[in-house]
Parts: structure tokens; C-alpha cells; sequence
């Protein structure tokens, strides 16, 4: 299994859309969730589609979970607590009080973003992503290390992305290995779970590039890795994974039939531009970022399109009437707008901001997978808040 990582998922020669239709790693039944970023923001909304997954009995037919950024607060916190959860046909009773509350304790109370910046600023041996990296231990993560996440036969393989600073490639982590297709891969990887979650979260200039100590593990050479020697052998300098792949999609879109795909990225302002320098920079970076989602995005509509994969997605930016067949739920436009219009930090949203971007995700998810994949039952009752 972990010899799979870097020859074909990760591989360039393998990243057209012609790769997508003849993996020889796909399989028709299988089922994988990618989660993007988007700060806590990305965090409180993929929360919502995971609600109403577990509610479908869905959770335990996912084969993979793949995120970046944001995505990986969420996604990380539940491959922790997977073992905990107490699945009664499919259904995890217990998933508001092991998932839920403590996901909505820290995204409504934690602020990360200006402290640990203006920190990593001050100290001249710590940085600002070791700061994120801290903050994500003492909150959510304690002292829990890649080898905490759900095994082979136990769960879902979580696999958490950063982007490689120095080489422009993915690096993928998971409980069974840690891999570059640059540089290799590391069986049974010890790294701590807090600090590969604040890798896949680094986003620059503040918080980027975190350090990951690679000394300890043995980096195998995989084929095609031409950097599996010297430094780039001893310590990654890691990125936000979204500068990569915003969408999470590199772990799942060779290998599974089914595609679950929250995206919580934002919708592109089509404004005046800003005539100020710095205003200005911002808008590009935007239009940069959203040019890399629509990269990522339009390959994943032509396996849908040509029934190659049956894709259910639910972009942030969509109102549940977008899709053929709706949620039956309530949720205002005012509440969608102000969900929508919510920045992109790690900082604290605060509860009103919470609950819509939770109940946002949750109806979206639901009008996804009624429309593209059949499932209305059980119905929903409610919102989640």
C-alpha cells in the first residue's frame, strides 16, 4: 500500500486529464472526501457537510479523506477521534459531543493569526508557524503524532497536504507513510499531528515556511525522486497545501468512483480594482487563487460530465437552488451571504458566525448528494444550530 504514494498520485506525467480516465490505482467503488481551505472558516463549513454525511450513514463508506488548510483542522481532529466514535449503522451517536463541541470550543474562542504573526516577527527563534503549530497542540491536538490516525481496517486513510516551499510539489501525509514525489517517502512517519496540521495551514507570508525536522526517519527513495539525498532529505520547508491543490483532490481524483468535494474557498469579487499598491497586490493574489481553483475544478467537471465519476460537490459560494434537487432545510439568504462574505483567518468566528457557516455547509452537502448521488434518507429534521 504505501509504495502507491508517490509513483502514480503524486507523479507529473500522471497529472492530465488522459491520467485521470487510466489510472491504474482506480476503483469504480470506491469513495473518497477531499476538504479545502479557507482558515476556521473552511474549518466550521466542511464541519457542516460532515454532519450530514454521518447523519446519511455515510462517513464509514469513505475510503479516503484528503485536506489542506483549513480543511485540515477539521480533518485532522476527526481522524484523531475516529476510534472514539460509536457507529450504530453507520451512524456516529456520539459525533456532536466528540466532534462537534470541541471543534466549535476552539474555532469560536482561539485567535491565532495576529499573535503568533507579530511574535514570529519578535523572537528570533521561533516562527510564526511554530507558534500556529503550538497553538493547535495545546488546543486540539495535545501530543498526538501521524501514527494516532486511523490504521488500514480502522477508518479512513486521512491524508493532510503541504505544498513543498523549495520544490513546488505535495506533500502528502498519513499514518502509513509521509511522501514527496521529489523527494520519497517515510514509512509510519512520528511527526506530530499539531504541526503537520499547521504545515498544511501555513499560509505566506506569515506563517510560511514551517520547518518539519525529517532527522529520525529513514527517507526512501521512490522512482522518479531526484531530491531524496542532502538537505531536502534531512528538513522540509513547508507551505500552505492549497497553494498546491486548494481543493484536496491529488489523494482521491485517480483513485475513486465516488467524489465528495467541499470547497469553502471564496467567490471572486468582480470589483473596481484597488489603484493603491498594496490593494492591489491583494486582488491579484485573489485572481491568482482563484485561476489555480478553476485549474483544479474543471478537470474534476469533465470526469462528472463524462460519467467517469460520480462527483458530489458543494463549493461555499453556491445557494442550495443551484442544484436540481434542493434541501428541504431553512436557511435564509441574509444568513448564506453573511456565511459566504465571512474572511479567511485563524481567528476566532464567533458563535453566530459559526452556526451559519455550519448550517451553510450542512444544507449545501445536502442538496449535493440528493441531486448527484440519490441519498435524501433519513431527511433532515432541522439545521444544526
Amino acid at each position: 500500500m504505501p509504495q502507491e504514494s508517490a509513483q502514480f498520485e503524486n507523479n507529473p506525467e500522471d497529472r492530465g486529464v488522459e491520467g485521470l480516465f487510466n489510472s491504474p490505482k482506480y476503483d469504480k467503488d470506491g469513495v473518497g472526501l477531499a476538504l479545502s481551505g479557507g482558515g476556521y472558516k473552511a474549518a466550521a463549513y466542511h464541519l457542516g457537510g460532515l454532519i450530514r454525511l454521518n447523519e446519511l450513514g455515510w462517513l464509514p463508506k469513505i475510503e479516503r479523506i484528503s485536506s489542506v488548510s483549513g480543511g485540515s483542522i477539521t480533518a485532522g481532529y476527526l481522524g484523531l477521534k475516529w476510534k472514539e466514535l460509536d457507529f450504530q449503522d453507520g451512524v456516529a451517536t456520539n459525533f456532536a459531543d466528540r466532534i462537534v463541541a470541541p471543534l466549535h470550543d476552539f474555532l469560536t474562542n482561539e485567535n491565532i493569526d495576529i499573535p503568533q504573526g507579530l511574535l514570529g516577527l519578535l523572537l528570533p527563534f521561533r516562527s510564526a508557524a511554530d507558534g500556529v503549530a503550538e497553538a493547535y497542540a495545546s488546543k486540539l491536538f495535545k501530543a498526538a503524532t501521524l501514527q494516532d490516525l486511523p490504521k488500514a481496517g480502522e477508518g479512513p486513510r486521512f491524508v493532510l497536504l503541504a505544498t513543498n516551499y523549495e520544490l513546488n510539489s505535495l506533500w502528502r501525509f498519513s499514518q502509513p507513510y509521509a511522501a514527496d514525489y521529489r523527494v520519497g517517502q517515510i514509512l509510519e512517519p512520528r511527526f506530530p499531528l499539531a504541526r503537520i496540521v499547521a504545515a498544511s495551514s501555513a499560509f505566506p507570508p506569515f506563517f510560511c515556511p514551517l520547518k518539519l525536522d525529517l532527522k529520525g526517519h529513514t527517507v526512501t527513495r521512490t522512482p522518479g525522486a531526484d531530491r531524496s539525498t542532502g538537505r531536502f532529505a534531512k528538513e522540509a520547508l513547508l507551505c500552505d497545501g492549497g497553494i498546491y491543490d486548494n481543493l484536496g483532490l491529488e489523494p482521491i481524483v485517480k483513485r475513486f468512483g465516488t467524489l465528495l468535494v467541499s470547497n469553502a474557498g471564496n467567490d471572486f469579487e468582480e470589483d473596481e480594482a484597488p489603484s493603491n499598491w498594496a490593494g492591489l497586490m491583494l486582488r491579484i493574489i485573489s485572481m491568482m487563487h482563484r485561476q489555480a481553483e478553476n485549474n483544479r475544478q474543471r478537470p474534476l467537471m469533465i470526469l462528472g460530465r463524462a460519467k467517469a465519476r460520480t462527483i458530489a460537490y458543494w463549493p461555499l459560494r453556491n445557494d442550495h437552488a443551484d442544484y436540481p434537487v434542493k434541501s428541504p432545510t431553512d436557511f435564509s439568504d441574509r444568513d448564506r451571504e453573511e456565511a459566504q462574505a465571512e474572511k479567511v483567518r485563524l481567528w476566532s468566528l464567533g458563535e453566530k458566525a459559526f452556526q451559519r457557516l455550519v448550517n451553510h455547509g450542512y444544507q449545501l452537502s445536502d442538496a449535493a448528494t440528493r441531486s448527484y448521488l440519490g441519498i435524501a434518507d433519513p431527511p433532515p429534521s432541522k439545521l444544526p444550530f
